[in-house]
């Protein structure tokens, strides 16, 4: 079985990108500054298993459908308030939080 592809939409510390490198391939958005639109988005989810999310990130249903192999989305927020639950909740897609 292959790794895992995980992308993560801002740069988070080092250690959370090492460790998540021991079970996954990791690529990542590296300016901290930049909130990734919504093409950008739906481009990362089409190469990747796992979307990492922070907190100004708009996880809709377009981005969800682009690819239809992802398995998971993370979120560094409280809640899911900018992803949409229902469209990944129909295609079985686990939403987490912190």
């Amino acid at each position: 079985m292959s790794r895992p592809r995980v992308f993560i939409t801002q740069p988070v510390a080092p250690s959370a990108i090492l460790r998540l490198q021991g079970v996954a391939e990791v690529e990542w958005n590296p300016d901290p500054v930049h909130i990734m639109g919504k093409e950008e988005l739906c481009a990362a989810v089409r190469r990747h298993d796992i979307l990492f999310c922070l907190l100004h990130d708009r996880v809709d249903r377009d981005v969800i459908a682009a690819n239809p192999e992802l398995r998971a989305i993370a979120s560094m927020k409280i809640t899911p308030s900018d992803i949409d639950v229902a469209a990944a909740t129909s295609r079985r897609i686990p939403v987490t939080v912190i």
